[in-house]
């Protein structure tokens, strides 16, 4: 299958699980700034379950953890 079939067909079965800007209801976060989306984005290949690989990533979640 092409990559750009794939990732139509994996996209339009997302959107049918809804759209989270129109539920009013609960307190989920819709939206970010875009240097959290950088973050992510640069974030999704370490695999967090390695806790001594990934030692400042580690850190990092303690300290934000903390703060909320």
């Amino acid at each position: 299958m092409p990559k750009d079939a794939a990732f139509q067909i994996a996209n339009d079965e997302l959107m049918m699980d809804g759209n989270p800007r129109l539920n009013l209801a609960s307190f989920v976060t819709t939206w970010m700034e875009p240097e959290c989306d950088k973050l992510i984005m640069a974030a999704l290949n370490k695999n967090y379950v390695d806790m001594d690989e990934h030692r400042v990533t580690t850190e990092l979640q303690i300290v934000v953890f903390r703060k909320r």
